[in-house]
């Protein structure tokens, strides 16, 4: 399985060739070692060397992706010169030895360092080789949240659509939350998954998704409210995405059970949408890569934001 957020896919044929280059090198090093003072053997050791080399640039794919999924965005530059730094160090290392005489060539400690950076190529590629095989981990993510059940309403404040129509919003419950009760109502609201998605943001308890689209993340607010909103604020129904979109999902009732936003499409037309998925965090995916449903249709409205205001209970719009 690929670990998310890599920069390189690499598969596991992949890395089963830079097992066999790290073992031939390795073995070569150890002969070298014990049996390199003929000198027929100076041919096979800048073979060696060669071999090392662009081992190593291999290896360097896999330090890359490391750097990109370990650190954060104001450190990864640094992390990826010092990758492509080690590397180009450790190949010289590896060419300029391999014209050194036995004699001193066994009497340097970089040359020793050389044969256990090769045995640490062979122990890392195995690794990665495992790794890869293993069948894809499933994540228990919680999906849904139903305001009024596992949320509390917020009584002072209210989202107000372009048609003075008031919404109810809500914040998590935090005593359902904390539950730990075998019957706990999160429960039955998780459900196990293995898409592909890239975790954008991390897991939020002031929205769900519908809150995340059209309140700024701040509340929770029903599949009901979505659809009060899409009437009130002009939403029309469109064939093809583009970026900006809101994208909403329903079951076969015509429910919406999801909303996220239109990112991006790729020049083959692939979409990439944004979404929110209950409580967990923030995911670009395509719009198929969800647990929710495969029912959906763009939405395009011409106000400016999606985001609905969020207005004083007092201060509603009365009547005349």
């Amino acid at each position: 399985m690929n670990p998310p957020n890599d920069l390189f896919e690499v598969s596991y044929t992949y890395w089963l060739m830079v097992f066999a280059f790290s073992l031939c090198i390795t073995i070569a090093y150890v002969v070298r070692f014990l049996f390199g003072k003929a000198e027929r053997y100076l041919r096979w050791n800048r073979v060696t060397a060669f071999a090392a080399a662009l081992t190593l640039c291999l290896i360097a794919v896999d330090g890359l992706n490391l750097a990109h999924r370990k650190l954060e965005s104001q450190y990864r530059l640094a992390g990826t010169v010092a990758v492509i730094a080690i590397t180009i160090w450790l190949a010289w290392l590896h060419l300029k030895h391999s014209r050194t005489p036995w004699e001193r060539f066994r009497r340097r400690p970089s040359a020793w360092l050389l044969l256990a950076s090769s045995f640490g190529l062979v122990g890392w590629s195995s690794h990665q080789y495992q790794e890869r095989l293993k069948p894809p981990v499933k994540r228990s993510l919680v999906i849904a949240v139903a305001p009024g059940q596992q949320s509390q309403q917020v009584l002072e404040f209210v989202a107000l659509t372009d048609g003075n129509h008031p919404i109810k919003v809500y914040r998590l419950d935090q005593d359902a939350l904390d539950s730990t009760d075998d019957e706990s109502p999160w429960e039955s609201l998780s459900v196990e998954y293995n898409g592909n998605m890239i975790q954008r943001a991390p897991a939020g308890l002031l929205a769900n998704c519908h809150g995340w689209v059209f309140l700024d993340g701040q509340y929770l607010i029903s599949g009901d409210a979505v659809q009060r909103i899409l009437d009130d604020n002009a939403y029309e129904v469109v064939d093809e995405a583009m970026a900006g979109d809101v994208i909403i999902y329903r079951d076969n009732n015509r429910n919406i059970v999801h909303s996220g936003l239109v990112r991006g499409v790729l020049d083959d037309g692939t979409v990439i949408i944004e979404s929110k998925w209950g409580i967990e965090g923030v995911f670009l995916h395509n719009p198929l890569d969800t647990p929710y449903s495969v029912l959906f249709a763009y939405y395009r409205s011409p106000r400016p934001t999606h985001r609905v205001k969020i207005v004083p209970v007092d201060e509603l719009p009365t009547d005349k």
